[in-house]
């Protein structure tokens, strides 16, 4: 797993090594990864997480080397369309110009970083917004969490310095700065679109800007502690997902057959009421494989709804019966995962994370 919630983990787990972060802030044709992927490297050239298929990442982390050693950021672009036999990526599936930002994680960054995770640890998305020259250094750069702007004085981003930020930018006011009020809706700054993770161009001020949306990890609540449900927990867990794993049964809720999940919950439906509450944001899967059970868990879910997803596994005329006359809301998917003719728990696990994952990148490109 080389997510940006999993490089956090590791920068303050040691924010005493130096180390330099490096973020794809371009793409233009296909890449192996896209705007937003990072890697960290650390001064003696290790690495945590990928940028291509490994074209890159050896000459990135050569570069990364100067960059911690001079403490000053560094932009690179590679070409991997080119056909020689000296060009990026060649023989990789790579045919395009990728743009990479590589920065010593240290003083402002490094602080900025460490309240970033404690912020997505709360739930909170957080986003990034550097902005950069037409020939990408950096002229400024903040953090925002999500509906608190007044929190804005923990990043040094109170109301004097945005508008600072606005008016030293060749803007008057807020309401002047159309490209910069759709940065910031979704702290309430002004109405209108939502950027996604990208670089994007204002003519106004002739420089970029990249927006990096700093997503928590997506919680998943399986409700059923079976042999079966080992893999997916597994294999949910290591592609990012927190997962909590809810049972009645002690003896299989246990560390042992769920050493990868985040939590473990066990008592009868009231008591994981009491422990669980859900919320829009959150996946799960119904599993218990016994249909009382499943019902009561289901009757529960949609009390409680709606979800990103709830899949529910048997066949889709066990689940209407689950559903007892109910309308099935478009979130809920049965037979839960991909129809991918998959036989066997570990096949069965691939589908319905596949399933998981295609709801949450739908989720976060507004499809």
């Amino acid at each position: 797993m080389d997510t940006f919630n999993h490089l956090l983990d590791i920068v303050v787990q040691s924010p005493h090594r130096q180390m330099a972060l490096a973020t794809i802030i371009d793409v233009t044709g296909s890449a192996y990864r896209k705007e937003g992927a990072t890697m960290l490297i650390f001064e003696d050239g290790s690495k945590v997480g990928m940028l291509s298929a490994g074209c890159l990442e050896e000459d990135v982390a050569e570069r990364a080397k100067k960059v911690i050693d001079s403490g000053e950021a560094y932009t690179i672009k590679y070409d991997t369309s080119a056909e020689d036999d000296f060009s990026w990526g060649r023989g990789a599936g790579c045919n395009g110009v990728i743009t990479i930002l590589i920065e010593p994680v240290k003083g402002t960054l490094l602080s900025n970083l460490i309240k970033a995770k404690k912020f997505l640890d709360r739930k909170k998305t957080v986003t990034r917004v550097i902005q950069l020259s037409r020939d990408f250094e950096i002229l400024d750069d903040f953090f925002v969490m999500e509906d608190e702007l007044a929190k804005g004085s923990e990043w040094n981003l109170d109301e004097p310095r945005l508008s600072n930020f606005v008016t030293g930018f060749g803007y008057h006011n807020k309401a002047d700065a159309p490209f910069l009020a759709t940065v910031l809706h979704p702290y309430r700054i002004i109405d209108a679109p939502i950027l996604k993770t990208g670089l994007y161009y204002d003519n106004k001020t002739d420089t970029h800007y990249f927006i990096h949306r700093l997503s928590p990890r997506p919680r998943l609540i399986v409700f059923g502690a079976g042999e079966d449900a080992r893999p997916v927990v597994s294999l949910a867990a290591r592609t990012g997902f927190n997962v909590t794993v809810a049972d009645w049964r002690p003896a299989l809720c246990t560390e042992e057959f769920f050493p990868e999940a985040a939590r473990l919950v066990t008592g009868s439906s009231e008591q994981i009421w009491r422990k669980i509450s859900l919320t829009r944001e959150d996946f799960a899967l119904v599993m218990t494989h016994q249909f009382q059970k499943d019902q009561t868990l289901i009757e529960g879910i949609l009390q409680n709804g709606p979800l990103t997803y709830l899949g529910v596994l048997g066949p889709a005329d066990r689940t209407a019966r689950l559903l007892k006359g109910a309308r099935k809301p478009e979130w809920l998917r049965s037979p839960a995962g991909f129809s991918i003719g998959a036989q066997g728990p570990e096949e069965i696990a691939v589908s319905i994370v596949a399933e998981m994952i295609a709801m949450l990148r739908e989720k976060e490109t507004g499809r």
